[in-house]
């Protein structure tokens, strides 16, 4: 197997050696693509200390469409605690209405609609405690909740405008009680009894017989469309907030910020779509560096025609793709696209037959259209 992949690996090293290179830059984006005796001709500019190995040409999957409310998602800004009073149970549009007291003004307000993720625990109207704060899409603490697994399910139900909407079974209005309901029956072991709370004035739980089967609407309409979800710029990610001591935990909202119609290139590219134009099908493999190493990861592969597209993300663990994606058409290298925002990458960009027709970087969003700038 040894003395085999040796083989592999030299012919990989003298397919990709024998190809021919011709010297270019950003100012001349080559119109076409030269073949000559069947060689594709690269820009001249290939980095001769990209290495491959066996793992080279094993298609990495991306690491996902990260995106700049990543941070948010992923709770790298949220406070590590906070201190929050319980102003009513029930709220007026939530389980409670809390305040929030937070030095870091991120979760900060008054009258914040609040989710109990624990029907085994008790928290009632005027009490105060200090709570730990953790993104539902991070690791909570080990045996907090028995099915953490629905955090997903439970974001995009409460990223849908339920309250007010008729049940589609005609069972009638849908109120916070439902949305309540189905919390509980995603993340606990098991639903409330009494249900005391679940309605305004309080006790009047199922009294028309429909509530739990309402409930249940809202529960199979979250597994059956919140399943992997996760909130984008724009949408809310869900909060929880685990007490210091033996109360509920909760669960609020926190808006994450529009996003924006495009920017130039900030941090680094982290999803980038290219268009190959060119009339003749080509083989086009797509690698970047592994981290920091000099090993190159292949992130794309497959023969592509006129027009086609390919999308790609970062495979580096933090969703990016470091400093280059190495474009090789055939075994041979082509040319290669700056995706570190050093150079101010969009739309519209060119190397060769490949263009840039859409991306995103960690900290701008949305890449804007490029614009050559001609320096005199």
């Amino acid at each position: 197997m040894k003395q085999l992949f040796r083989v592999l690996t030299l012919c990989l090293l003298i397919s990709f050696t024998s190809c021919q290179n011709e010297s270019t830059d950003d100012t001349n984006q080559n119109p076409e693509l030269r073949v000559v005796d069947g060689i594709v001709v690269g820009d001249g500019e290939e980095d001769k200390e990209l290495m491959f190995n066996k793992s080279s040409e094993i298609l990495m999957k991306s690491t996902g469409n990260a995106s700049n409310c990543d941070y948010l998602v992923n709770g790298d800004d949220l406070p590590s605690s906070v201190s929050i009073t319980t102003t009513a149970k029930p709220g007026s549009e939530g389980y409670f209405s809390i305040n929030i007291n937070d030095s870091t003004d991120v979760l900060a307000g008054s009258d914040i609609p609040a989710w109990c993720v624990d029907v085994d625990l008790g928290l009632g109207a005027n009490e105060t405690h200090d709570f730990t704060v953790y993104s539902s899409y991070e690791p909570l603490p080990s045996g907090a909740f028995e099915h953490p697994e629905n955090f997903d399910k439970v974001n995009w139900l409460l990223n849908q405008t339920i309250i007010g909407e008729n049940s589609p079974n005609g069972l009638g209005a849908y109120t916070f009680g439902h949305i309540q309901y189905a919390i509980w029956d995603l993340i606990d072991d098991f639903n409330c009894n009494s249900c005391t709370y679940l309605t305004d004035p309080i006790g009047n739980w199922n009294s028309n017989g429909n509530d739990i089967a309402m409930g249940q609407e809202l529960v199979n309409l979250a597994k059956n469309n919140g399943a992997g979800f996760t909130p984008q710029c724009g949408d809310k990610v869900g909060v929880v907030l685990i007490p210091n001591n033996d109360k509920q935990p909760l669960i609020i909202m926190k808006d994450l910020p529009e996003p924006e119609v495009c920017n130039d290139c900030l941090g680094k590219v982290n999803n980038i779509t290219f268009k190959w134009d060119w009339p003749h099908d080509w083989r086009v493999r797509l690698y970047q560096r592994y981290k920091k190493t000099c090993y190159a990861v292949k992130i794309f592969d497959d023969v592509v025609g006129q027009d086609d597209l390919m999308s790609v993300s970062g495979a580096n663990p933090n969703g990016t793709f470091g400093k280059w994606i190495y474009v090789y058409v055939g075994n041979c290298y082509y040319t290669k696209f700056k995706t570190n925002c050093s150079f101010n990458i969009g739309p519209g960009y060119k190397r060769g037959v490949v263009e840039v027709v859409s991306g995103t970087s960690t900290q701008g969003g949305e890449l804007c259209e490029y614009e050559y700038q001609h320096c005199w």
